[in-house]
């Protein structure tokens, strides 16, 4: 999971051994989840693995929204096929897909 996972809409997860996240341009996952004024979220995050309901196992990230230190998650699913290699995509907005650059670890 560590390293960065950048998406083509400019959006990046940026994912730590020791449990730390940064979140780039990444569409919110709900309601007063992104920054104020509006639908997209960066910032400090922390991750786990989990799973979102009916997709393929993967990350949580959560970080605090902007309303009240309101906890907000996004998950990152991630599917592994020999023809496509490692991809994730947020099931709150699969598009476009997040693909692993192991090159920057840091």
């Amino acid at each position: 999971m560590e390293g960065v996972w950048s998406a083509s809409d400019g959006g990046r997860l940026t994912v730590r051994a020791d449990g730390s996240a940064e979140l780039e341009k990444v569409p919110e996952p709900g309601p007063g989840c992104g920054q104020t004024d509006s639908s997209i979220h960066t910032g400090p995050a922390t991750w786990v693995f989990d799973t979102f309901p009916d997709e393929p196992p993967g990350i949580r990230l959560d970080y605090r929204g902007p309303a009240a230190g309101e906890m907000c998650s996004v998950y990152l699913s991630i599917s592994i096929s020999e023809e496509y290699g490692t991809k994730g995509f947020l099931p709150h907005n699969a598009d476009p897909w997040y693909v692993r650059d192991t090159a920057y670890l840091g």
